[in-house]
């Protein structure tokens, strides 16, 4: 949930030598935004599984041609490393999009990797 920036600051040193600052953090745009963000957040899952189809894509065509040939091992198998640690710090900070999308991801990814070996 995100909160807006505005903040009410009350300074108030009354009869003590000591001054007190008071902060507070509205709520006034915080709907605003949280709603452009339910939106936002919708948007990019959509986004990123279909930017992630590039692996199916290439593994389908693989299977169906039954040729590899061109397809870079090491290629994919670095993706898939990239893959697995964008999944682990979506877990790690609790991330909905990244998780989501990064399990799909990998496993087009290791289903690229499979029909590269399937057909070597």
């Amino acid at each position: 949930m995100i909160q807006s920036n505005k903040k009410i600051i009350n300074y108030d040193k009354g009869d003590n030598s000591n001054a007190q600052l008071d902060v507070k953090i509205t709520n006034e745009e915080g709907e605003g935004k949280s709603k452009f963000l339910k939106y936002y957040e919708k948007y990019m899952l959509l986004m990123g599984i279909g930017g992630q189809s590039l692996f199916y894509l290439q593994a389908f065509k693989i299977f169906f041609t039954r040729n590899a040939q061109g397809v870079s091992v090491s290629g994919f198998t670095i993706a898939l490393i990239s893959l697995v640690s964008w999944l682990i710090y979506g877990v790690l900070i609790k991330d909905k999009i990244l998780i989501r999308v990064n399990i799909v991801a990998v496993v087009g990814a290791v289903l690229t990797l499979i029909a590269i070996f399937w057909v070597s």
